[in-house]
């Protein structure tokens, strides 16, 4: 016969009950709040899911096993390679970019590995950055370190131009000569999906500097150190009357790590870190739109001192995110009327902050609704 139990051995099994109940009401609210609302194939679709249409095609744009890449000019008003000319042809649009690195890659007289990158086979390498390609892996190392800057990096917006120091392995389709003589192989209304494949390796983050207040940006949120990745797809919108540019131009970032704790608050509710409709870039108007790893069902590349360094492997579809950031920014106008304009990975660091990670294997795939010519 079991012992009956005392008054408090009977309020601690309520208690035990009502504490168990609640924590399962509160993860049941938290993942229909996860998923509320969201639209059929926007998160964690895979590329079994979409067939190619009677009338369709595929592309797909690797990076190719060549010794080295094309690099961009630190201008982020000057769109145009810097050094490593040679490379352009075979590179098939795949570069690396640079903007607002104050001692440029290009400056590197003599670009050979070190020790730095065994068995690399091409290095380039200043104060401030460093860019490294093994051609047979196709991979890339890249670091940038805003310490090393002016400032110790604490004001990169000094002369107007917005964003921090970035180091990105990008395709860049201006470069290639069909991307004017045959724009419909560019227009999202010719696309059924685009999907993106990357490895991705956090190999060191160093985010502990603290600003002086007085030395930062007007307006500046932030003066610790600030350090996020993403991968960025970027597209214009061209005017179907003129056939020219209408200026307005979208960012899709998926942003893949970011150490700050209100973006890691976002990320674990899967909410879309950042929206802004009317962000001013120059004369044009620019809408970012900025999703994370998490609401497509992957995880986080973590550096070593989070747990991680490991290689993570990515893919994301992008057209119906895209879509649905120029339904709440602009509400009912045509995606097809977009350009696909370029695909970059990497980095953006301001503030004395440290980043250096690896890129392996990345490929672009577009599915055609139709022959696009």
């Amino acid at each position: 016969m079991s012992k009956a139990r005392t008054p408090m051995e009977q309020r601690l099994r309520r208690i035990g009950v009502w504490g168990l109940v609640l924590m399962i009401a509160g993860l049941s609210l938290a993942w229909y709040l996860h998923f509320k609302g969201r639209e059929r194939g926007v998160y964690a679709l895979s590329r079994e899911q979409v067939s190619v249409p009677a009338q369709g095609r595929v592309r797909l744009m690797a990076l190719p096993k060549i010794q080295g890449l094309p690099i961009w000019s630190t201008d982020t008003s000057v769109n145009r390679i810097a050094c490593n000319r040679q490379y352009k042809q075979a590179s098939q649009g795949w570069l690396i970019k640079q903007w607002k690195n104050q001692d440029s890659l290009c400056n590197d007289k003599d670009p050979k590995p070190d020790q730095a990158c065994p068995g690399a086979s091409s290095e380039r390498s200043t104060r401030t950055a460093r860019y490294c390609q093994w051609q047979n892996e196709q991979r890339v190392l890249l670091s940038m370190d805003a310490g090393k800057m002016a400032n110790h990096g604490c004001n990169p917006n000094a002369k107007g131009n917005v964003g921090g120091f970035v180091s990105y392995l990008a395709w860049e389709p201006k470069i290639l000569p069909d991307f004017f003589k045959k724009r419909e192989r560019y227009m999202v209304r010719n696309m059924e999906e685009i999907f993106v494949r990357f490895r991705f390796r956090n190999i060191k983050v160093e985010d502990a500097f603290e600003c002086d207040p007085s030395q930062v940006d007007k307006g500046a949120v932030h003066t610790r150190g600030i350090v996020h990745s993403y991968a960025t797809a970027t597209f214009s919108e061209i005017d179907p009357r003129t056939q020219r540019g209408s200026g307005r131009t979208i960012f899709y970032q998926i942003l893949n790590y970011d150490a700050r704790p209100k973006v890691q608050e976002h990320i674990l509710q899967g909410r879309h870190v950042y929206l802004t409709c009317s962000y001013k870039n120059n004369k044009h108007n620019t809408m970012i739109y900025r999703d994370t790893v998490f609401e497509f069902g992957q995880p986080i590349a973590y550096p070593p001192r989070k747990g991680g360094g490991e290689w993570v492997d990515y893919e994301f579809n992008l057209l119906a995110g895209m879509k649905r950031g120029i339904r709440e920014c602009y509400g009912d106008i045509d995606p097809g009327n977009f350009k696909f304009t370029g695909f970059h990975i990497g980095t953006e660091i301001k503030n004395g902050a440290y980043h250096e990670f690896m890129i392996e294997k990345p490929e672009i795939e577009i599915i055609y609704n139709r022959d696009p010519g």
